[in-house]
């Protein structure tokens, strides 16, 4: 393989499609389908009470795109809608089964992303997991951006999240 410069650019977007894949792949099992249904899970649990619009911008889908995925979360009787802010919103809640998807989703995330550092000496996932903070901390311009970089994470495992931090600093 030639890698001009040691080659980083190169061997990053190759990390980026393996990650990609295999959290992809890990996460379908428990949604019942890949991407967004499973992202849209982890969003609706770190920010119950969202309306289907901010959904839709947060996962980057149009608006039919965005109806079809709130019917589909409650055909699974995975979310409520309930009142919203104004009479013309509805809040969408997960429901205790789509609180038990969205922890089935965050449990094999972390298995493959475990399965995927093992390889790597503590000192490495240290090293690399200062890298990735120092990459996201200057990503997010306002809430939305920081909902979509995290719509797949454990917030739980990541008390000090630095991309909340870089929205914090940018005044956001």
């Amino acid at each position: 393989m030639y890698l001009p410069e040691g080659g980083a650019t190169n061997l990053v977007g190759a990390l980026a499609l393996l990650v990609g894949s295999r959290m992809r792949a890990a996460v379908t099992g428990p949604a019942g389908a890949g991407g967004v249904l499973a992202e849209s899970l982890i969003v609706l649990k770190d920010q119950p009470g969202v309306t289907a619009e901010w959904l839709r911008q947060v996962l980057g889908l149009t608006q039919p795109g965005a109806a079809h995925l709130v019917r589909r979360l409650r055909d699974q009787g995975w979310v409520e809608r309930r009142a919203g802010a104004d009479a013309r919103s509805r809040a969408l809640h997960l429901t205790p089964q789509g609180a038990d998807a969205a922890a089935r989703v965050l449990q094999a995330r972390e298995e493959v992303l475990t399965a995927l550092l093992a390889p790597l000496t503590a000192e490495q996932r240290g090293q690399l997991a200062e890298i990735a903070r120092t990459l996201l901390r200057d990503e997010v311009s306002d809430e939305r951006t920081l909902a979509y970089l995290c719509r797949l994470c454990d917030r739980a495992r990541c008390p000090a999240c630095p991309v909340y931090a870089g929205l914090q600093e940018s005044g956001g």
